[in-house]
């Protein structure tokens, strides 16, 4: 038996090492096909960034994507038409003012395809996705690939449809504007939209398109209230994409939102993206040639899959749930998708499962509950171990990559993106910090590795216990497993002779396809930053399996390979530090490459609204003679090159420099008059920020010719506002300073010529005025 149980341990070792690995893999998305033409849609991304970045601020080139759009539409025979009798499009204009910016004239493109069956329902399917872009970047997977999915969805269920094919339910398709800048168009268009015979109530079940990076799998990651059916629905027709109810939850909880944000209290739906390679995410790395070519056919082959079934789908049986479901994808194979009262149901077993085993254990004088107890401590102070050596590798390698040039020593503490090989250095750090722990406990409280597994048991199901009326939705991570193992530890203390089988090997392979994705996703959209957490619950998935494996753990050293005595039986411990230092060296060699550190370990994403995004940034007050700085400082590493030495500003919070005299045919149009200023661009690119300090007046008001809006002031006489057109802006009844700074990105005569475009970077003018209106 003790030969069979050893064989069996190897086996279920390997099995849970290639569990790991499939695991790793499931966050990637895997090769697919649709019906759709991806020749297509490859074609409609290139053709929407050759306009280059297209945000609302970017007037012309906005303007030039929604006609290629209209244009693409008509060519299908789609026309121009407030009609439900035939295909048609609505182009939709509204008014907006996003926060603190003047107003905005947009304009929204809706497509509506009705039913051609016998009996239709009258009621509609509706997929969005937004067309601009942020300055900064072409915009080619946010979201140009949505937009060329449903171009080219359109094209298929046209041509579909007249050779016979039929649908009940209207199709729906919004190309809406203004996203990047608070989810404009997805607003005016519920609020505002009025045609297609009450479209807006029409409509019943929505999908929304999005990307946060160029590659990935297609994740989705947040839907509506009571969605228990809807997420069958859409487990139903795409059972290999990733979702979990988890995702959902914590999006819930973000300050993110995305056009969906302005859906999902009204319909039932799905919101989905892609967050891998989050680093060229609102940069100009964001580019036809950087999308996965995987990624574009896995949305395609979902919306294909979607559509296909909702249109002659009875959408009010979607709305007959009255509670969410608890759902989680298992690798490639389908989702699981329970409901609440089942997740109760699993909790019971789990009760009753620790009440037997406890009394297994009094009956049975083996299990000592003392030493139970002690152990419980034994997994504390190991969890405590993987948090704390996990964040400080957070900054241990982040100085390392400093010390080596890869990013700047100011931005350490501040590293956001990290990849597949930080995660897997993370998991691997745990383990062997987890075989640490437990060897060195054990010593410590004179207690056997079968008393730390019982205690790990009983910790991992009392989690799923908790979390099932604490937070149901994220219950599934621990219930299952810890339903498992708790069988796992009855059948041993019944039948001790099974023990050296490690049958709880097995429960851990079985158990990482569930959580292992959600930290590997998990780490790209939080952030490094969050490394203690995420060595936590990589702890927790393989506390079991580094106790199972702490007694063989001597064979996993150098010294298993050189020693001359094999008789001398190996400590575990070194075999644990052999673990930790593999995972050091992943750690190192993503910290000492500088691209891996750059994409890595480097928050290269900015936000899109600021005028110093990865840019070399000239500023001067009217005169011809220039200061330069760089706030971006992971840009800095690259930007060096372009400037002079420059000293670091702990004040300004960037590299400050002065350069001589720099003549660029160019000055600030700009002019006071009475308590008026008058804001003329300098350029036809250009943009204004204007802030008011130590106003006495309550509020000011811009006109730009076609309407007057105002602005409030703070009671502390503070205000600003990002003006994109030329206006007036006037101080009402009182006093203030204005500041503007007028800013061109790609200021082309800043551009040096040795630049290598293949860098990314940006070579931003500011022209600062002052006036002092009394």
């Amino acid at each position: 038996m003790e030969r069979k149980g050893k064989i069996l341990s190897i086996v279920f070792a390997l099995l849970l090492c290639v569990s790991f690995a499939l695991s790793i893999i499931d966050t990637n998305e895997l090769p697919t096909t649709s019906e759709f033409n991806h020749d297509n849609i490859h074609t409609h991304i290139e053709k929407i960034c050759e306009y280059g970045p297209h945000s609302i601020v970017n007037k012309e080139e906005n303007k030039a994507v929604q006609d290629y759009i209209v244009s693409e539409l008509e060519s299908l025979g789609i026309t121009n038409s407030d009609t439900t009798d035939a295909p048609a499009y609505i182009i939709q204009e509204y008014v907006t003012s996003p926060r603190r910016y003047q107003n905005f004239y947009l304009e929204n493109v809706i497509v509506h395809i009705p039913a051609n069956a016998e009996k239709t329902t009258g009621e509609a399917v509706m997929v969005m996705a937004h067309f601009d872009s942020v300055p900064t970047g072409q915009g080619a997977a946010d979201d140009a690939l949505a937009c060329g999915t449903m171009l080219e969805a359109i094209r298929f269920y046209l041509d579909k449809m007249e050779n016979g094919y039929k649908i009940s339910n209207d199709l729906v398709f919004c190309f809406v504007n203004g996203e990047e800048y608070g989810l404009l168009g997805s607003e005016a268009f519920m609020n505002e939209f009025k045609g297609f015979n009450n479209l807006i109530g029409r409509i019943n079940f929505a999908i929304n398109l999005e990307s946060r990076g160029t590659a990935g799998t297609q994740i989705m990651f947040e839907t509506s209230a009571k969605n228990y059916n809807t997420v069958k629905l859409f487990g139903e027709v795409n059972n290999n994409l990733f979702t979990c109810s988890i995702a959902t939850m914590i999006y819930d909880m973000m300050p993110n939102g995305t056009d969906f944000s302005n859906l999902k209290t009204h319909y039932q739906g799905v919101n989905m993206a892609n967050i891998a390679q989050g680093e060229n995410y609102h940069t100009q790395n964001d580019n036809p040639e950087n999308i996965k070519e995987s990624c574009l056919t896995q949305q395609a082959q979902i919306i294909n899959n979607l559509i296909n079934k909702l249109g002659n789908y009875d959408l009010n049986k979607l709305y007959e749930a009255e509670e969410n479901a608890i759902f989680f994808s298992y690798l490639n194979i389908g989702d699981v998708i329970y409901s609440h009262a089942v997740s109760i149901v699993l909790a019971v077993i789990g009760i009753l499962l620790i009440i037997v085993n406890i009394v297994l254990s009094v009956i049975n004088k083996k299990n000592n509950l003392l030493k139970t107890i002690k152990s419980f401590l034994n997994i504390i102070i190991g969890l405590a171990l993987t948090a704390g050596i996990t964040f400080g590798c957070y900054y241990l390698f982040q100085l390392v990559a400093a010390a080596s040039g890869s990013i700047d020593f100011h931005r350490i503490g501040q590293i956001f993106y990290s990849n597949t090989a930080i995660t897997i250095g993370i998991a691997i750090l745990a383990l062997g910090i987890t075989v640490l722990a437990t060897h060195f406990g054990c010593k410590l409280f004179k207690t056997e590795a079968r008393d730390v597994r019982r205690a790990f048991t009983y910790i991992h199901t009392f989690l799923g216990i908790v979390l099932t009326f604490a937070v149901p939705d994220a219950s599934y991570l621990f219930i299952f497993s810890g339903i498992l193992l708790m069988v796992n530890e009855i059948t041993v203390t019944l039948k001790p002779e099974l023990e050296n089988c490690r049958f709880e090997l097995l429960v851990e392979a079985l158990y990482m396809p569930v959580v292992v994705p959600i930290i590997a996703l998990a780490v790209s959209a939080l952030g490094l930053g969050m490394s203690y957490i995420f060595g936590v619950i990589f702890a927790l998935t393989i506390f079991g399996a580094g106790i199972s494996i702490t007694p063989v753990c001597g064979y996993f050293s150098i010294n298993s390979l050189i020693r001359k005595d094999k008789s001398k039986t190996l400590s575990p411990a070194v075999g644990s530090v052999h673990i930790i230092g593999t995972a050091l060296i992943i750690f190192l060699c993503v910290s000492l490459c500088k691209v891996n550190a750059q994409t890595n370990l480097g928050e290269t994403q900015g936000t899109f609204q600021q005028m110093d995004d990865d840019a070399l940034i000239y500023s001067t007050d009217g005169n011809e003679y220039f200061n330069y700085c760089v706030y971006d400082l992971d840009a800095y590493a690259s930007l060096k090159k372009y400037c002079p030495e420059m000293k670091y500003d702990e004040y300004e919070y960037g590299y400050i420099g002065e350069t001589g005299k720099l003549d660029l045919g160019i000055s600030s149009l700009s002019s006071l008059d009475g308590n008026t200023v008058n804001l003329q661009k300098a350029h036809e690119d250009s943009m204004f920020y204007v802030s008011f300090m130590d106003a006495t007046a309550g509020s000011f008001t811009i006109d730009d010719g076609i309407t007057s809006k105002d602005y409030e002031l703070s009671e502390s006489g503070y205000g600003y506002v990002l003006i994109h057109d030329n206006c007036k802006v006037t101080i009402n009844n009182g006093s203030a300073n204005v500041f503007i700074t007028e800013y061109i990105v790609d200021y082309p005569e800043l551009i040096p010529e040795n630049y290598d475009e293949s860098e990314n970077l940006h070579f931003n003018l500011w022209m600062q005025s002052y006036f002092e209106i009394k």
